[in-house]
C-alpha cells in the first residue's frame, strides 16, 4: 500500500508542484537575466545541483536532449543557482497567492509535515532529490511547501531514471511508449515541447520500440508493452515508497485531500492541464490504507 499511496501523493501533487516552473512570474527570472522566458524550467531546476556544467544536469534530467541544456553556459554567467533558487521561492509565492487565493488555513502545517518528510530521504543515488533536500526550509510557507513538494518530486524522478536505465529505454524510448500508453490521457504535443524532441527523435524512437516489439507500425503498443510499461511504473513507485511510509496513515490522507484540492484549484481555473507532461493521473487515486 505504500508504493500506492506513493503513487497517488504523486498524482495529486504533480499538476501544482511542476506548474511552478511554468508561470510568468517564473518566466520573468530569466528574462531579468537576459535569457528566454522558457528556460525558467531548466535554470531554476537546475539550480540546487549549482554551477555543474551542462552535461551534468542533461545527466540528471535525463528526459531532454544535451542542447537545451547549453542555456546554462550563458544563466550562470548572468545570475548565480542561489540567485535563482531565492527568485524561484519568490515567484512560488506570487504565482500561488492569485492562483489558488486566500492561503488555505492548513498551509503552515502541511508545510511543516512535508519539510519534515523530506529532512529525513535517503536521497543516496538520487542527484537531484539530494540537491534540493540541501536547499534550507523557507520561513514562507508557499515556498516552504513548494521545495518540500519538488524534493519529493525530484526522489520520484530519479528512481523513475534509474527504473528506465534498467528497462533498456533510451532516452527518448520512454516518452514515445509513454504516449502511446496513455493515448488520450497525454498530450504528446506537450509533452514533446517541452523536451524539444523533434520529428526526427520521435521517428528515431519509435523505429527502436517498433524493432523490440513494443509498439506496431501505426505507433500503437503491442501486447507486450503494458508488462514493461507497469513494470517500470511499479518499481518508480515502490521506490518513492519510504517517505510516505514515513508520514503515517494518519497524516498522509489528509496531506492527500490537501494537495489534490491545490491541483484541482489550477485545473479547473485552466492553469495547468489535468494530464501533465509526464502523464500523471487524474483525478488522483486515493488508496484506503498504507
Amino acid at each position: 500500500m505504500s508504493a500506492q499511496w506513493a503513487r497517488a501523493f504523486w498524482a495529486a501533487s504533480e499538476p501544482f508542484t511542476v506548474s511552478m516552473f511554468f508561470t510568468p512570474e517564473a518566466a520573468s527570472i530569466t528574462e531579468r537575466a537576459g535569457l528566454p522566458g522558457r528556460a525558467a524550467y531548466v535554470v531554476l531546476r537546475s539550480a540546487p545541483l549549482g554551477a555543474v556544467p551542462p552535461a551534468v544536469a542533461a545527466s540528471a534530467f535525463r528526459s531532454f536532449p544535451a542542447p537545451v541544456f547549453a542555456v546554462l553556459d550563458n544563466a550562470w554567467q548572468r545570475l548565480t543557482p542561489q540567485a535563482a533558487i531565492d527568485a524561484n521561492h519568490e515567484a512560488v509565492l506570487r504565482a500561488a497567492s492569485p492562483q489558488i487565493g486566500d492561503p488555505p488555513a492548513d498551509l503552515g502545517d502541511m508545510a511543516d509535515l512535508l519539510t519534515e518528510a523530506v529532512e529525513h530521504l535517503d536521497t543516496s543515488g538520487r542527484a537531484l532529490a539530494a540537491a534540493n533536500q540541501s536547499v534550507p526550509a523557507q520561513a514562507e510557507p508557499w515556498a516552504r511547501l513548494w521545495r518540500a513538494l519538488n524534493t519529493l518530486r525530484e526522489h520520484r524522478g530519479d528512481g523513475d531514471v534509474a527504473a528506465l536505465i534498467a528497462a533498456g529505454l533510451a532516452v527518448h524510448d520512454s516518452e514515445v511508449l509513454m504516449a502511446a500508453w496513455a493515448g488520450k490521457h497525454t498530450d504528446s504535443a506537450m509533452l514533446r515541447a517541452t523536451r524539444s524532441i523533434d520529428d526526427d527523435s520521435w521517428r528515431a524512437a519509435s523505429t527502436r520500440l517498433f524493432d523490440r516489439g513494443l509498439v506496431d507500425a501505426e505507433g500503437e503498443i503491442t501486447a507486450e508493452a503494458p508488462a514493461l510499461r507497469n513494470w517500470v511504473e511499479q518499481v518508480t513507485d515502490k521506490a518513492a515508497a519510504d517517505p510516505r511510509r514515513r508520514i503515517g496513515e494518519d497524516r498522509i490522507a489528509p496531506i492527500h485531500q490537501f494537495l489534490t484540492t491545490l491541483s484541482s484549484t489550477l485545473i479547473d481555473a485552466g492553469q495547468m492541464p489535468a494530464v501533465t507532461p509526464v502523464g500523471a493521473p487524474w483525478p488522483p487515486p486515493a488508496p484506503s490504507g498504507i
